[in-house]
């Protein structure tokens, strides 16, 4: 019987191609058929090409999980966000990536975003808790609370003895105006270990909403002893004092706010509410103006300080503290805006104008853009008849300028 491998070269050798190159012709590249990648070579024991692939998908997913938790521990928020995404993109069953995604969204404050990654970590893994919970509290944020109670009620069946359940679950009964349940959930979750201080926090939240006034307290105070330095329990504590009209002690609790965290803008607010209540102008303008040196680009708190001190007839202050926002944030449309204001109320209304158009030149969406044409609509209409021409030619060039 022949040899096989002879049968099989012989026939090569046979080809018409084979033959043509023996004898040294060569075809035109037009009638050489374009070579196809070989078959896969399929061995009994080792993974088909799909496997590979899926495999290999897997693989790059892993990958891009550990670029993003690499990227997240350096604070590098997008690019970690584009890592996560990458990851679910070629492995969407992947555990964490869309979890640990929400969260960053969170951070932004991107709620609807957040929760989108918080429901497809639930579908793929629903024994993922903080998913579970994360999910409740971030429908509850968007107004869903009916999803949000049924999500999380479900969660505290799951695990009835999770204080961090009943939490979540009182806060979506809030979103939902149902305090008594809320009051029930907190009052549940306080009791449970570890004790937090946001429990506590919350749950005088509720109890002053109720008007239990003396209880609220003492949940403040609890949450204090806890964490000292939260500055959101002293400003519910501040607020529950002013209710009641301990207005010093309110003043109090609101400057221990400020102490402890002098970025929050309620802190701030709050004691300059309470300052002009108790006709301390004078205390209330130092407030702003730490207000403002601590959070210079803060917009509505410089347009509430220059209208203060508009009111207070001190126009120089006010414009003063306007064009301090322009050189804070000279790209701000806002800045400008709050600058054209202050010049118009002062008597300059050429100046006011250049600042507003170059408020709306700054501005990114049409709306905005619409506030800022409202505005110089305004100071035409009450302008000066010798500063109509002004106004005219404004319209020419404002007109010439958006074709």
């Amino acid at each position: 019987m022949p040899d096989r491998f002879a049968i099989l070269l012989l026939m090569v050798l046979a080809s018409p191609a084979m033959a043509a190159a023996s004898a040294g012709d060569s075809l035109p590249s037009a009638t050489v058929p374009p070579e196809t990648p070989p078959a896969p070579l399929l061995v009994p024991g080792r993974p088909a090409p799909p496997d590979t692939f899926t495999k290999s998908a897997a693989l790059r997913a892993r990958e891009q999980y550990r670029l993003g938790r690499s990227f997240e521990d350096r604070h590098l928020i997008a690019p970690a966000v584009a890592a996560y995404q990458n990851a679910v993109r070629f492995d969407p069953t992947i555990a964490d990536a869309n979890y640990r995604m929400g969260r960053l969204f969170l951070g932004v404050d991107q709620v609807k975003q957040a929760v989108s990654c918080f429901a497809a970590e639930v579908r793929h893994h629903p024994g993922n808790v903080a998913a579970a919970r994360e999910l409740g509290l971030g429908l509850a944020r968007v107004g869903e609370t009916g999803r949000a109670v049924t999500q999380l009620e479900q969660l505290t069946r799951r695990r009835p003895n999770d204080g961090d359940c009943w939490q979540a679950l009182g806060f979506a009964y809030m979103a939902a105006k149902r305090p008594r349940d809320a009051e029930i959930a907190l009052r549940r979750a306080v009791v449970m270990a570890p004790p937090r201080a946001s429990r506590h926090r919350d749950l005088g939240a509720v109890l002053a909403s109720r008007g239990k006034e003396g209880e609220a307290r003492e949940q403040y105070r609890k949450a204090l002893a806890l964490e000292p330095k939260d500055a959101s329990t002293w400003i519910n504590l501040g607020n529950v004092e002013r209710r009641a009209g301990n207005l010093e002690r309110a003043l109090k609790d609101y400057r221990e706010a400020e102490r402890h965290d002098s970025t929050l803008g309620l802190a701030f607010q709050a004691q300059v509410q309470t300052l002009r209540d108790l006709g301390r102008t004078q205390d209330a303008a130092a407030v702003y103006r730490r207000w403002l040196r601590d959070q210079p680009t803060d917009h509505n708190a410089r347009l509430e300080a220059v209208r203060f001190f508009d009111g207070q007839d001190r126009k120089d202050i006010a414009l003063e503290i306007a064009r301090d926002g322009v050189r804070h944030d000279d790209e701000s449309g806002d800045a400008h805006l709050i600058l054209g204001l202050a010049l118009q109320s002062s008597g300059a209304t050429r100046a006011a104008l250049v600042e507003m158009r170059k408020a709306e030149a700054r501005f990114k969406t049409e709306t905005e853009k619409t506030r800022a044409r409202r505005l110089v609509e305004v100071l035409r209409a009450s302008a000066a008849d010798s500063l109509k021409a002004l106004f005219a030619a404004d319209s020419v060039e404002h007109a010439q300028a958006v074709r």
